[in-house]
C-alpha cells in the first residue's frame, strides 16, 4: 500500500531585473492519493501539470516541502538520508529517456549489477547469475551484458533500465513516461513487458503519461493532474465511461480514434497557465465552458462519490 498525503513542492525562480523579487512556482500543490499493492495508478495531464515533479518528490529524488509519503508502512519523509539510502531498494523509478538514464561508460551488465553490489552481499558468481537472470527476464540475452548503452536500440535501453529497477525486488516502481521516447512499434512491447513483470513479481506501479490511450491500457485507477493538483481520480472504467471534471472530459474527447470520424476529434482550447501565475479560483476556469463567477474566485473542495473524487463546482449545490 502506497499513501501520499498533502504533498507540496515549490521552486524559486530568479527574475532578470535587479530589483525584482524572486517568484515562487507551486509545482505540486497538496496532492493526495493511494495505490493498493499489486495495482497501477495512472497519472495523466498536459506537459507542465506537475506530474514529474510530483512523482520524483514521492521518492525524495526532489525533497518535498511538506506532506507525508508512506511506502510499506514506512513514512519516508521522516527518514534520515542514511536510512533513506537503505530504504531505496523498496522503491525504484524508470525514467523517460532510456539513453540519458544509463551511464555511457558502463556496460549493461555493470549497470544492472550496481544496485546489487550496493544493497546485497552477493558474491561475484551470484551477482553474475542474478544479472543474467534479469537480462533474460526483460527479454535480452546474456550476450548483451558486455555491450555499452550506445550499442542498443531505444527499446533495448529501456529494457536495461527496467532490469535495473527490478533488480532488488522493489515493492513500488514509478514509471515516468517510460514509452514516450520510443517508436510506436516498440511501445506496445515495453508496455506488455511491464504488465507481465507486474503479474510475475506482484509490483505496484505509478504510471505517468500524457497519453490517455496508453494509461487506459496500463492502469487500474487514474488520477488527472492540472496545475499541480489532482482534479479527478477514479477507476479506469469510470474515467473513460463517465468523466466528471470538464478538463478530464476534454482530454477524453481529444484522444484520436483509428476509425475515421466525420468531424475529426476535439481539441482542448487554450494552454495550461504558467505555474508562476496560476489563475485565481479553479485554475481551469479560463479554459472551461461551464465556468461561473464562483469558479473564478474560489478553488472547489474535493467531492467524493463511490469510487470517484473530483474538484469541480459543478458537483456542489
Amino acid at each position: 500500500m502506497i499513501e501520499v498525503h498533502g504533498l507540496t513542492k515549490s521552486f524559486k525562480v530568479k527574475k532578470k531585473g535587479l530589483f525584482e523579487k524572486p517568484a515562487e512556482v507551486r509545482a505540486v500543490d497538496g496532492i493526495s492519493c493511494a495505490i493498493m499493492g499489486g495495482t497501477t495508478l495512472g497519472f495523466v495531464g498536459e506537459s507542465g501539470s506537475g506530474k514529474t515533479t510530483a512523482v520524483r518528490s514521492m521518492l525524495r529524488l526532489i525533497e518535498p516541502d511538506s506532506g507525508r509519503i508512506i511506502i510499506d508502512d514506512t513514512d519516508i519523509t521522516a527518514l534520515s538520508r542514511s536510512d533513506l539510502r537503505k530504504f531505496r531498494k523498496h522503491m525504484q523509478i524508470v525514467f523517460q529517456d532510456p539513453y540519458g538514464s544509463l551511464n555511457p561508460r558502463m556496460t549493461a551488465g555493470k549497470i544492472i549489477s550496481e544496485p546489487l553490489k550496493i544493497h546485497t552481499k552477493l558474491n561475484r558468481r551470484e551477482l553474475r547469475d542474478r544479472m543474467h537472470e534479469l537480462l533474460e527476464l526483460v527479454g535480452l540475452s546474456r550476450e548483451h551484458a558486455d555491450r555499452y548503452p550506445h550499442e542498443f536500440s531505444g527499446g533495448q535501453r529501456q529494457r536495461i533500465g527496467i532490469a535495473r529497477a527490478i533488480a532488488l525486488n522493489p515493492s513500488f516502481i514509478i514509471l515516468d513516461e517510460p514509452v514516450s521516447a520510443l517508436d510506436v512499434s516498440i511501445q506496445g512491447q515495453i508496455l506488455n513487458l511491464l504488465m507481465d513483470l507486474q503479474e510475475k513479481l506482484h509490483l505496484t506501479y505509478l504510471f505517468v503519461a500524457h497519453n490517455l490511450a496508453v494509461v487506459e491500457q496500463m492502469s487500474d485507477r487514474i488520477a488527472v493532474m492540472y496545475c499541480g493538483r489532482i482534479v479527478e481520480e477514479n477507476s479506469r472504467e469510470g474515467i473513460y465511461r463517465e468523466p466528471l471534471h470538464p478538463y478530464t472530459q476534454n482530454l477524453i474527447k481529444s484522444i484520436p480514434e483509428a476509425k475515421p470520424v466525420k468531424h475529426g476529434f476535439a481539441v482542448l482550447r487554450g494552454e495550461i497557465p504558467s505555474p508562476e501565475a496560476p489563475p485565481s479560483g479553479c485554475h481551469f476556469h479560463p479554459r472551461c465552458l461551464h465556468a461561473t463567477e464562483r469558479c473564478r474566485v474560489m478553488y472547489p473542495p474535493e467531492k467524493a462519490s463511490g469510487t470517484s473524487r473530483v474538484s469541480c463546482w459543478l458537483y456542489h449545490t
